[in-house]
């Protein structure tokens, strides 16, 4: 497969756009500890379909873009000493957040600001057909079906639909991607683009879905 972004404005319309090599890294939450954020919420109306949350440990996990990276420190009326240090590290940092994600060092001093750190992690990710050079120490776990990336994650179709709903959700009976729920791995992502893209495909075919630009990436823990 070429580089290629896919934009969607209406049901089933798939039109291809050439893309740059969109490599970097993203800061995003251990999906472990997102899991159990997110359970209450789905306890109130169990769907007891695919991997959203139900079951006091996940069914399967999800370890793709989307993942609600990290989120600015809260502006508050009062702040510690503390809390204005880190605030004041952050504005100089935020403005250049996407940029730092292209260094492993700048990507670990953005995320080292953070008072619960030690609940994110770095993943790396290059968009299909690109030839960026892998940082060292990391490993391929699969491709995921996303929303260009930024320093915070991405938009999923995989993890919006079958694992923790935000916008769309998915079908009520867990019945139209059950196959394509089984053909993940255990990571959550496909192990290969060919079946990624027939995924997009066939969410993109169902008038209720999410619109937009996607790209299938590697994803690099």
């Amino acid at each position: 497969m070429s580089m290629s972004i896919y934009e969607c404005s209406e049901t089933g319309v798939i039109n291809i756009k050439p893309s740059h090599s969109l490599a970097q890294f993203s800061v995003v939450k251990n999906y472990n500890i997102l899991y159990h954020q997110e359970l209450p919420r789905f306890k109130k109306n169990p769907l007891k379909i695919y991997g959203l949350p139900f079951h006091k440990t996940p069914k399967k996990v999800y370890l793709g873009l989307d993942r609600m990276g990290l989120e600015p420190l809260a502006k508050k009326a009062k702040l510690s000493k503390e809390d204005k240090i880190i605030a004041q590290q952050l504005e100089s940092f935020e403005i250049e957040a996407d940029s730092l994600m292209f260094s492993e060092q700048d990507a670990k001093k953005y995320r080292s600001l953070f008072r619960e750190a030690d609940d994110y992690e770095l993943i790396w990710s290059r968009i299909v057909g690109s030839d960026e050079s892998i940082p060292k120490g990391y490993s391929f776990i699969g491709y995921d079906v996303t929303c260009p990336p930024s320093y915070n994650g991405a938009f999923s179709i995989i993890c919006d639909c079958m694992f923790i709903c935000k916008w769309h959700c998915c079908d009520r009976e867990g019945t139209l991607f059950s196959d394509d729920f089984k053909k993940l791995n255990q990571n959550g992502l496909f192990n290969d683009a060919e079946t990624a893209y027939d995924y997009m495909k066939k969410y993109l075919n169902a008038d209720w879905t999410e619109r937009g630009e996607f790209g299938i990436f590697e994803i690099y823990i």
